[in-house]
């Protein structure tokens, strides 16, 4: 009887802790993506850049100042490439060399990672830019 009773609270413990979401499981799409950083250098955005992804394979967001629109294509588990991008092109002050790199840097994504609500778009090895999912 002794053996048993800490094994009842082993089981307990355990389906406890089965009903609570370890991690919420979040796609691409359906979530605005703010941005957060770039190559590691965190950038003060005010949401003012950010992307949304939609089913239809189509990404559309804000580069600091110039909305950008484009397609993406999913291969496999975590593969991510954006083709066809465009954006208006308004001079904004101040912002402009972050923007630049924001696009040029999303026209190198080959992979991507979710994870604690964040978005990691990579090269083959390194971080490019970094996302938190939006409210």
């Amino acid at each position: 009887m002794k053996l048993y009773l800490p094994l009842f609270f082993i089981l307990i413990l355990f389906s406890c802790n089965a009903l609570k979401p370890e991690n919420e499981v979040i796609g691409l799409d359906g979530h605005r993506w703010v941005l957060t950083a770039i190559k590691h250098k965190p950038v003060v955005t005010n949401k003012n850049a950010f992307l949304e992804f939609s089913k239809k394979q189509e990404v559309s967001g804000k580069a600091f100042c110039n909305s950008i629109k484009g397609d993406f294509t999913l291969m496999g588990k975590d593969q991510l490439t954006f083709e066809g991008l465009i954006s208006t092109k308004m001079y904004c002050d101040g912002v402009m060399d972050l923007e630049n790199e924001m696009v040029s840097s999303l026209e190198n994504v080959k992979r991507y990672e979710i994870k604690n609500r964040m978005l990691y778009l990579y090269n083959s090895d390194n971080v490019l830019l970094t996302f938190k999912k939006g409210d």
